[in-house]
């Protein structure tokens, strides 16, 4: 099981980088007037989709290491907020709280699995 948690730390700390980068730099790209084949990228269907599997790597990722494995409710706190975050930007206020919330929300559901498998890896073996 601990394998299989850090191999989802992994993978959802990338995505959760993979959508920070990208919502940072979809306006930056888009505003280039050759690139505006890609609107696609802005498309809520794909935005959502990366929303929706950041809550399910949460769920199967930091809830059994929290509960079977180093009960910190640190990881927890972050993805919590990190996903608050990203709700508040899908306001729609402005473009721009739109990028900052977004970034910052995912910044923090990377910090969450970042933390997650830091404390899971140093819990290994340990009894209580």
């Amino acid at each position: 099981m601990k394998i299989k948690n850090n191999t989802l730390d992994i993978i959802a700390l990338s995505s959760s980088l993979i959508c920070a980068v990208h919502c940072a730099a979809i306006p930056v790209v888009l505003s280039f007037s050759s690139l505006t084949s890609l609107h696609f990228l802005e498309n809520p269907l794909i935005e959502w989709t990366f929303i929706c599997l950041g809550v399910v790597f949460a769920i199967t990722s930091l809830w059994p290491s929290y509960k079977k494995i180093h009960h910190n409710k640190k990881p927890l706190l972050y993805v919590a907020s990190g996903f608050t975050f990203i709700a508040l930007g899908r306001l729609d206020f402005t473009e721009l709280w739109e990028m900052g919330n977004t970034v910052l929300g995912a910044s923090l559901v990377s910090i969450a699995h970042y933390v997650n498998w830091k404390l899971s890896g140093t819990k290994r073996g340990h009894k209580h």
